[in-house]
């Protein structure tokens, strides 16, 4: 109805010479449309030749308002009339799609869509919204080309229609002779809701049984005045008017089934409301019986169902990587208080300029000598002693320090550090929280040859050195939320760490592979682990951040930690050699900033190479137990073997892949960070020195 009523409307009208008053056919308020027959020797303006008299249009009626302004251009010969199509897609959904003006003089467009579920959505526009429309997407486009292509969009693409559960959009591909680019117009339409009845009268029927009205009244003037009928036959015109009675009649009825049905839905809604507050309130009281008859079973986190677990009462939990990673139960170890009390009550004293300060021996306070008596050993003054090489490359010994602390290195290193630092007083963070995240912290790291809590902790004490001492925090002029990201970044890069690395997920289809898409698996899992363990308040230091900060400090935690994915070295190596080329100021774009930080967490991640070479062997002899125990895996699962973990060639390939590493990736990168960091020269000496180890 919609294209060949508007094509068939507009050759009427230019046969007849009539002028529609406005897009619904209606002349005025009510009137009768005045018809103007052009005869033999008129002009078109209605001029009698031969000195007859001019025939005028008649007068507006007092009531009625002549339109402010004319039409959009070329709009009643393009597109005069409403239109109408329906829409089937893949579905079998039926849509109903129409086009009207709504405005007196052809002037206004309204879009309306309706659905097979009586659902109605529309859109309203003013010629100015309509030119404004216009001119921000299709400025190229004359008025002419506009309604000639959109009409033929209207008619003919099958793709005009995008409809889901918010709200339905018309998308017009407009063509042009002139412009071979098509270009798109977009409808948006919303729905007004408890309107569907009134809204399918007013875009569906209204326009076109005016229009239908409006051809009529037109056929009866003509035949008035002796011109040959030229539409519809009068019977075909009755019954269709009787059956456009019935439907409007059909409408009322409906719109008034629908405020019917709108009353009696109203108690319901209401009656269902009232019971489901009443179920939630059940709900609640059964909860709270049975974590009472857990905790009368003297119960903890691991009779509970998982998620309870996870956000009842929080902190590490198992995760199972893998059916060949060693199963393994995160326990939270009581800290020493004493030993936290003497950590931070010791003497600061500043190092160098531009290094952080540096812990010595506790001074002899009366309170604090009252709680060192009776201490069994004196191991707490050997962890004193070991944190007096925070600030040295060459002695701070991890191995050390886990042992002291028996197996707590990372969760007393991190504090610390947090002192050293003084995060806990710039930022009020609650001592109580940093303890309970640090102790989190250190329980979710697997007890793993190499990838354990104590490479964490080595991990973190390079990057305090590479920020502090290696100069990094005065080139860069690092914010306490840079090193405070920096910190916690290095701590719990490795989190959650199965010994199995990212290849293996990939190969095997483990679950974490299929979740990141096969990249950067286990960095990604690092880093949600953790910021998933903060959604618990009891374990979320940031909490007491501002929300700026919360950002700064989490866009940068999660940047550095997915840095440390080998697998993205080369792209993030080639990135800052070429921003060392570019010029030396790195302190003013935060993109610079988190580069360099992105590179000191990635030095401080294979800095065992670079350590006094009794420490680096050590380090090397625990990855290749790691790498073999995959080695191992891979075999068993008939996969090929992954390089370098194989240990029945251990013997041939050990020291091959450590000279080849080194030469390859440690150096180069040592080398390079020591253009932007010159005190860093030495560690890529102490480098080539471990090299010669094996080629000697």
């Amino acid at each position: 109805m919609g294209c060949g009523a508007g094509q068939k409307e507009a050759a009427e009208q230019k046969g007849t010479n009539y002028k529609v008053d406005n897009a619904n056919g209606v002349t005025g308020k009510g009137e009768q449309p005045k018809v103007q027959k052009t005869a033999p020797g008129q002009g078109k303006g209605g001029d009698q030749q031969n000195g007859s008299a001019k025939v005028k249009d008649p007068a507006p009626t007092p009531n009625e308002e002549p339109p402010a302004q004319p039409p959009l251009q070329n709009r009643e010969k393009s597109c005069p009339a409403p239109l109408l199509r329906e829409i089937v897609e893949a579905d079998d959904c039926a849509y109903l799609v129409s086009h009207y003006a709504n405005k007196p003089g052809l002037r206004g467009s309204v879009f309306a869509v309706r659905d097979s579920k009586g659902r109605v959505f529309w859109k309203e526009y003013t010629d100015p919204d309509l030119t404004a429309l216009k001119d921000a997407n299709l400025p190229q486009l004359g008025w002419g080309a506009f309604w000639r292509s959109f009409t033929n969009a209207f008619v003919k693409d099958d793709n005009l229609l995008r409809v889901n559960e918010r709200g339905a959009q018309l998308e017009f591909t407009l063509k042009s002779s002139k412009e071979p680019k098509p270009y798109t117009l977009l409808i948006p339409l919303s729905e007004t809701p408890d309107k569907a009845p009134e809204d399918t009268y007013r875009h569906f029927i209204e326009p076109f049984t005016t229009l239908y009205k409006r051809r009529k009244e037109r056929k009866d003037a003509v035949e008035g005045e002796g011109k040959k009928d030229k539409g519809l036959k009068e019977e075909d015109a009755e019954v269709k008017e009787a059956t456009l009675n019935s439907y409007e009649a059909a409408v009322e009825d409906s719109a008034r089934d629908s405020k019917e049905l709108d009353a009696k839905l109203g108690d319901l809604r209401k009656k269902a409301s009232e019971a489901q507050q009443e179920f939630t309130t059940l709900q609640n009281k059964v909860d709270k019986i049975v974590k009472s008859i857990r905790s009368c079973k003297g119960g903890n986190s691991k009779t509970l169902h998982p998620l309870d677990g996870l956000y009842l009462v929080g902190g590490a939990r198992p995760f199972q990587h893998s059916t060949h990673a060693a199963p393994y139960f995160p326990t939270e170890q009581a800290h020493e208080p004493v030993w936290l009390t003497l950590l931070e009550d010791g003497r600061i004293t500043e190092a160098t300029p531009d290094s952080v300060s540096c812990l010595t021996k506790p001074p002899t306070d009366p309170e604090v000598a009252e709680l060192v008596e009776g201490l069994p050993d004196d191991k707490v003054w050997q962890l004193i002693e070991c944190y007096e090489h925070l600030d040295k490359w060459e002695t701070f010994d991890a191995f050390v320090v886990d042992e002291i602390t028996e197996g707590r290195c990372l969760f007393y290193s991190t504090y610390v550090l947090f002192i050293k630092y003084g995060f806990i007083q710039h930022f009020k963070l609650d001592k109580e929280v940093v303890i309970n995240f640090l102790s989190a912290i250190q329980a979710g790291y697997y007890p793993n040859r190499y990838h354990n809590a104590m490479h964490a902790a080595d991990v973190m004490q390079i990057t305090h050195f590479v920020l502090g001492p290696g100069g990094m925090k005065a080139k860069c002029k690092l914010s306490m939320e840079d090193q405070l990201a920096a910190i916690i970044a290095a701590a719990i890069h490795d989190y959650n760490h199965p010994g199995l690395n990212n290849n293996f997920h990939t190969k095997v289809s483990a679950y974490l592979g299929t979740l990141y898409n096969d990249r950067s698996i286990l960095e990604n899992h690092h880093c949600a682990c953790v910021f998933e363990l903060m959604q618990h308040k009891k374990y979320d230091i940031m909490q007491f951040l501002n929300d700026d900060q919360k950002k700064d400090v989490r866009d940068t935690i999660v940047e550095m930690l997915l840095s440390t994915d080998m697998g993205n070295h080369a792209k993030i190596f080639s990135a800052f050699r070429r921003r060392l080329s570019e010029g030396t100021d790195w302190a003013k774009k935060k993109e610079d900033i988190r580069l360099a930080l992105v590179m000191a967490i990635k030095l401080a991640d294979i800095s065992n190479c670079a350590r006094p070479t009794e420490l680096y062997l050590k380090w090397a002899n625990r990855i290749a137990e790691e790498f073999y125990i995959q080695g191992d895996a891979e075999a068993q699962l008939g996969i090929p073997i992954s390089p370098f973990m194989n240990r029945r060639t251990h013997e041939k390939d050990f020291h091959k892949g450590q000279v080849s590493f080194m030469n390859y990736i440690v150096t180069p990168l040592f080398e390079t960070v020591s253009e932007l960091l010159p005190r860093m020269r030495f560690a890529a000496e102490l480098c080539t020195t471990n090299r010669d180890y094996w080629t000697k």
